[in-house]
């Protein structure tokens, strides 16, 4: 009883750290999957990129540009529940916002690589922290009190899923034509990005190896800093307040 409390308990809380040098094999994974992720943000592959967003977010990215695009009046009344919808139709929807938001990704890219912007590198520095959550409402089912008031883990056996956070910090070099005569000009930005896996604990994974939120066991997928905080505590609810991000800022290269 009292393993699997301890078990259970260091599920509940957030786990960070930032310490120099103090890299876990978490955070060297994050950062061998994010050179990878480089290489399609160098060639402006904004398509990949999203293909390697976060599910959940990229579904709440979807929403929010079918609702600027789409047909408003009908979503707010799928909202209110005046329209219902069968799941099939929920997931054909879901799946057209998903493809009409790729289509603008692959658009922005195609356009940026069109107007001569380059992304000369991308390059991933070691992690400033990691964090370990488990979804409050995951856990709260796997746990339930005995017939003597004492607390114990129902069926543990069957698995509970957790996910990590890791902040990456990144350095990019930007270069963008010159106007009037003037030679291209190159600024280094400095920024980060959150790297996201979902991860199982004590279960078995799935014959698709998918989670309840649809992510592949164990593959980093990846958000960018233009992404609030708050939406990832959306998803994250226990992330701490003072989530631990690296000093961001751009000047003017020669």
């Amino acid at each position: 009883m009292k393993k699997w409390m301890a078990i259970l308990l260091g599920m509940l809380v957030s786990v960070c750290w930032a310490a120099p040098g103090q890299v876990t094999e978490a955070g060297r994974s994050a950062v061998g999957a994010a050179r990878s992720y480089g290489a399609a943000v160098r060639s402006c592959d904004m398509g990949w990129a999203l293909d390697y967003m976060y599910p959940p977010i990229k579904k709440a990215y979807a929403e929010r540009y079918s609702s600027r695009t789409g047909d408003e009046a009908t979503r707010v009344r799928i909202t209110m529940g005046l329209i219902k919808e069968t799941p099939e139709q929920a997931r054909a929807r879901m799946d057209a916002a998903l493809k009409a938001l790729r289509d603008h990704y692959v658009n922005m890219g195609r356009q940026l690589a069109a107007s001569g912007v380059k992304i000369e590198s991308f390059s991933v520095r070691e992690p400033v922290a990691e964090y370990v959550v488990t979804p409050p409402t995951t856990v709260a089912k796997t746990v339930q009190r005995d017939q003597r008031g004492e607390m114990q883990v129902d069926q543990i056996q069957n698995g509970v899923e957790r996910s990590r956070l890791v902040v990456l910090p990144i350095t990019l070099v930007v270069s963008t034509p010159g106007t009037r005569g003037e030679g291209p000009r190159r600024v280094e930005r400095r920024s980060h990005i959150f790297a996201i896996r979902d991860e199982r604990v004590n279960g078995p994974v799935s014959r698709a190896g998918l989670t309840k939120r649809e992510t592949k066991i164990n593959q980093w997928y990846f958000v960018d800093a233009n992404t609030d905080v708050n939406l990832l505590r959306t998803f994250f609810p226990n992330l701490p307040q003072n989530i631990i991000l690296p000093d961001g800022g751009e000047r003017v290269l020669r």
